[in-house]
């Protein structure tokens, strides 16, 4: 147990929830047997009384839920649950059988019966039964013909559980189920089935009006508990990070109702996150919330949880937890410090000295923590890049503070040496800050520098009228879009970076990119244009797909052309993120040529049309057609493995082949500063 000191714990003004705990519910890779047990003594801490083992990636708890488990994984679970008992915490091992269950099978479940005989043969006493990430429909035969809908076969399941199983040997206790339809607050077909075939005194696990929320109200906890007919226990999705790993949240529970006297509510688990350490700072919030809703302030609970798990070293730690304390996930990263980057760039003396101050925290603070060793250790990739993300924002404010000095606005800066010195101070720092996959205020910070080197970047010389690489992105220019627009530049030719580009912007184009940021009417702007297009967005309206989706978790593809130009002289399954990220996949023509496809399915994620061949959408190819897997952050340098990056370049390559080479001053008129190929990058010869 790494907390330095017991927490003092409030006296509550309310009736506290009576299952307050967590669930070990997320994808990815699982807590090991420590930190399970370290987990259940900072439980015992700050008031947590129950804690269910549901990892998605134990094969035994989900895709392979009718095997026994090995025996010495079996020894560590029972262990595990006896280490529980001592610290009157209970245990709950959940078992997610919905994937690949026959429900109308018997033989299935004898199956499910035998799996919890050994499991409660070994000392495990309490379980669950979860149908959550399974299919909505039933799809056999002879289940539709049995049961109206999955709602009423996942019901009937949990009312042979309780009769053949939990009720012979005496367990009296309700039992836990996840349902498929377990967010939301309408009724439904789902709920009405499970309703009538489910025992009568289930508990029903409920994640609040969507997925994953920044607020439940009580009247979202009423409406639902009428939807189920069923208590609730709240599946709070906070603050688990699986679907953002490069993530943390460390702030407060922020945004749950507090009037909950009388409601049907009857618990809440925590999801945490997948890094098992720094998840006991905003869940010991969780445990305030829970110990008396009504009472509760996150912003005292949020002084108390730090100290609670850091002790002594709570004071180095805390800008790096108020950096990741946003939630939720959609919303903004530190706003104080966002206000004061725009106050700033409009010209504020008195927001650089807030700048400065705030950022100079982080890098020390970041720089100087080293207690709790195992907290520490945990959040090393958030501190070093946040060290990295603080002095490339404390190198713009200097470069900011020098150009803005005596002046009410920003002004092209000329060649002063001073001035230039401090841009390429800027530059490397910001490449610094950009070279981490760890996410610590990535929207806030690289964004606000980018911004600063546009803003004293010297004016240009004279207006080239040559056709330039039309980058379709959103008001400002990402990591990602830099990268494109080096490789662009590496053929000689300038980038054009546009919000919405105007007529006059699509005749001059002789190439076009559109990134993620691309609205709409941008995309409709493009959508016909006569010259190459690449693109990982809009990949429907521009006529490259029947169909498109984002996949999350993703970090390879598979090469099925090798032999393609397109294919940088790759082949099999090659790793393109440094760690699980967004792939776009596509639904495309029959006409494309497929370069790669998702390592699991056949789906495209890199592939281009000829001109003249048959888009997806039935028109003929205007020009080439190029769509590559990138997702929201598109080849930034934090993301892209140089496999990735190889196959960015061989895409852009096969972009701009036929168009001619520029002879004059690559850059200009572009706001995309160039730093040359990402640090620790290398390109294939021939890519």
């Amino acid at each position: 147990m790494s907390a330095a000191r017991p927490s003092t714990l409030p006296a509550g003004r309310g009736a506290a929830l009576p299952l307050r705990g967590t669930v070990e519910g997320f994808y990815g890779p699982p807590w090991s047997p420590g930190e399970r047990r370290a987990h259940l003594e900072f439980s015992a801490l700050v008031g947590l009384n129950t804690y269910v083992y549901a990892p998605k990636n134990d094969p035994y708890h989900r895709a392979r839920w009718r095997d026994a488990y090995p025996a010495d994984e079996l020894r560590q679970l029972a262990a595990l649950a006896e280490r529980a008992r001592s610290l009157d915490i209970r245990f709950v091992y959940a078992i997610s059988p919905g994937l690949t269950m026959r429900f109308a099978d018997d033989a299935d479940h004898r199956a499910l019966a035998a799996k919890v005989t050994g499991l409660w043969d070994a000392g495990i006493e309490s379980f669950a039964l979860f149908f959550d990430d399974v299919p909505t429909e039933l799809s056999r035969p002879e289940e539709r013909e049995r049961w109206p809908g999955a709602g009423a076969a996942h019901g009937e399941a949990c009312r042979r559980f309780v009769d053949d199983v939990l009720a012979p040997r005496g367990v009296r206790e309700p039992l836990l189920v996840c349902p498929t339809d377990y967010a939301g607050t309408d009724d439904s077909a789902y709920r009405q089935q499970f309703a009538q075939a489910a025992p009568a005194d289930v508990v029903v696990a409920w994640t609040g009006p969507d997925i994953v929320v920044g607020a439940i109200t009580r009247e979202d906890v009423d409406r639902a508990a009428a939807s189920y007919r069923r208590p609730l226990v709240l599946w709070d999705n906070y603050p688990v990070n699986d679907y953002e790993p490069s993530r943390l949240f460390l702030g407060p529970l922020t945004g749950r109702a507090t009037d909950l006297a009388g409601s049907a509510l009857v618990g809440i688990l925590a999801n945490p996150m997948v890094q098992a350490v720094p998840s006991r700072i905003p869940l010991a919030s969780v445990a305030d919330w829970a110990r008396d809703p009504g009472g509760y302030d996150p912003t005292a609970s949020a002084r108390r949880a730090l100290v609670t798990v850091a002790g002594a070293g709570a004071t180095h730690l805390e800008p790096l937890v108020r950096a990741c304390s946003a939630w939720p996930p959609s919303a903004a990263q530190d706003p104080d410090l966002l206000q004061a980057m725009d106050d700033a760039l409009a010209g504020s003396p008195a927001a650089l000295d807030v700048l400065t101050t705030r950022l100079t925290e982080l890098a020390r603070g970041c720089a100087a923590a080293a207690e709790p060793e195992p907290l520490v250790t945990a959040l090393r990739p958030w501190l070093l890049a946040g060290a990295s993300g603080a002095r490339a924002g404390l190198a713009a404010v200097r470069l900011l503070g020098s150009v803005t000095a005596g002046r009410s606005a920003i002004t092209p800066t000329g060649t002063d040496p001073r001035i230039e010195a401090l841009r390429a101070e800027t530059r490397l720092a910001l490449a610094e800050a950009e070279s981490h996959h760890a996410n610590l205020l990535r929207p806030v910070i690289p964004p606000f520098v980018r911004e600063v080197l546009r803003r004293t970047a010297p004016a240009p010389a004279g207006v080239d009228a040559r056709p330039y690489v039309l980058l379709v992105t959103g008001d400002r220019p990402t990591a990602g879009d830099q990268v494109v627009a080096e490789l662009c530049e590496r053929h000689g030719h300038r980038v054009r970076p546009v919000g919405t580009p105007s007529a006059d912007d699509v005749d001059r184009a002789g190439a076009v990119v559109v990134t993620r940021g691309a609205g709409g009417d941008a995309i409709d702007a493009v959508a016909r244009v006569g010259v190459p297009l690449l693109a990982w967005h809009g990949l429907v309206p521009l006529g490259l797909a029947r169909d498109s989706a984002v996949l999350l978790l993703h970090d390879r593809v598979r090469i099925v052309a090798p032999d393609d130009p397109v294919a940088a002289g790759f082949d099999g399954h090659v790793p393109v993120y440094r760690g699980p990220g967004k792939l776009t996949v596509a639904e495309v023509g029959p006409e494309a040529r497929v370069v790669a496809r998702v390592t699991d399915e056949d789906r495209a994620v890199l592939f281009h049309y000829p001109a003249g061949v048959e888009l997806a959408d039935g028109s003929p190819a205007p020009a080439r057609r190029i769509g590559v897997f990138l997702s929201v952050d598109g080849p930034a340098p934090w993301l892209v493995t140089p496999e990735g990056y190889a196959l960015v370049a061989a895409a852009v390559d096969a972009l701009l082949t036929r168009i001619p080479r520029q002879t004059g001053p690559a850059a200009v008129g572009s706001p995309v500063t160039r730093s040359g190929t990402p640090e620790g990058r290398s390109v294939p010869s021939g890519a």
